[in-house]
């Protein structure tokens, strides 16, 4: 079943299908979604943004980026803006001091790097030594 759902996710793109689901994937997981993904509005780096506990854990901010498809180089750290690096550093850098919501800020936030497919091995080390650095 795993690999069929895995299979399935790795097939849809970002946009309309993948970042559309996942709202009411959360929610059903208990998570209040406050942010769902828009046209034309800039997000920094956040596509969707959640609050609640997760099997009975601390209330956290749960902030998601998502990409679509297999996670490599390029879409790890490019000129590009769909690159996931630059996203996260948005998140940090800009989503968290001026756009969590002021009844969040004093809350643990986990960002989460969500894709449908996997981590190529090229940059599995980058992501790994990017999370550490942060933790």
């Amino acid at each position: 079943m795993k690999l069929i759902i895995k299979e399935y996710l790795s097939s849809l793109k970002e946009r309309d299908e993948l970042d559309a689901i996942l709202p009411d994937l959360l929610s059903q997981m208990g998570l209040n979604v406050f942010s769902r993904p828009r046209r034309g509005a800039r997000e920094y780096g956040v596509d969707i943004a959640a609050v609640g506990k997760i099997e009975n854990g601390i209330e956290k901010v749960y902030l998601l980026s998502v990409k679509s498809g297999n996670l490599g180089r390029n879409d790890w750290d490019s000129i590009s803006d769909q690159s996931l690096r630059p996203s996260l550093n948005e998140i940090l850098d800009v989503y968290i001091p001026t756009h969590l919501p002021q009844k969040h800020r004093n809350k643990p936030i986990n960002i989460c790097i969500c894709f449908g497919g996997d981590i190529h091995g090229s940059v599995r080390q980058n992501i790994t030594q990017y999370t550490k650095e942060r933790e």
